[in-house]
């Protein structure tokens, strides 16, 4: 009868966890947000289930999947460095940035200033990274941050591991370091995972910050 309690407290566990069970996975296969099942019923449907009965994790289709996203999805990649130039040399218009310190990674010049944003009801609109904070939260707090911010260092090694190009975490980087410490705080931070999860989505990034993020 113990070893019962015993899995039905362990399973209890996972389910609590599953936010950051699916942002860990997210990040670290380049799975995008929307190709998840609402976390919420999904930890509903969990409740119900055996888990005992489920299947093991199958390596060799991780491994099908990693070969695809290395030598088919690398084809794609000079398509997508030539869209950043020209998101880079126009602004990007619609999408995911509608609107609108390289820190650890690469340095720009010092000309390279913050424009002001829209103006108008941006100033009213709510954060749009609200909605997942909690779950950036956790990732940020299992990172062990030092005095409510990590450091450049924690950062990087956190976004390095999403694969994404030097040069684009260099730019999310200079976006999400609002005030230029080197570090990051819960809402840089939260910022950061926003911007990569867009950029995971396939959206451009913002030559600067509209006000509503």
């Amino acid at each position: 009868m113990p070893s019962v309690f015993g899995k039905e407290n362990k399973k209890k566990q996972l389910i609590l966890k599953l936010p950051v069970i699916f942002a860990k996975i997210q990040l670290e296969h380049h799975i995008s947000p929307g190709d998840f099942p609402d976390c919420q019923k999904m930890q509903e449907l969990l409740m119900a289930h055996d888990f005992t009965k489920f299947h093991s994790l199958k390596p060799k289709l991780l491994e099908a999947l990693d070969e695809m996203l290395t030598h088919d999805i690398a084809k794609l990649m000079p398509l997508l460095r030539q869209e950043e130039l020209e998101n880079t040399e126009v602004g990007v218009q619609g999408g995911a940035f509608e609107g609108t310190h390289m820190g650890p990674f690469v340095e720009r010049g010092p000309d390279e200033a913050m424009e002001d944003g829209e103006e108008g009801s941006d100033d009213e609109a709510e954060w749009v990274v609200t909605k997942d904070k909690s779950k950036y939260d956790e990732i940020f707090y299992n990172l062990a941050p030092a005095d409510g911010k990590l450091s450049g260092s924690k950062a990087k090694t956190w976004m390095v591991g999403t694969k994404l190009p030097n040069s684009v975490l260099g730019r999310i980087w200079k976006l999400s370091d609002v005030d230029r410490d080197g570090m990051l705080d819960d809402e840089e931070f939260a910022l950061a995972s926003h911007l990569i999860e867009a950029k995971l989505e396939g959206h451009g990034l913002p030559a600067n910050l509209p006000r509503r993020l």
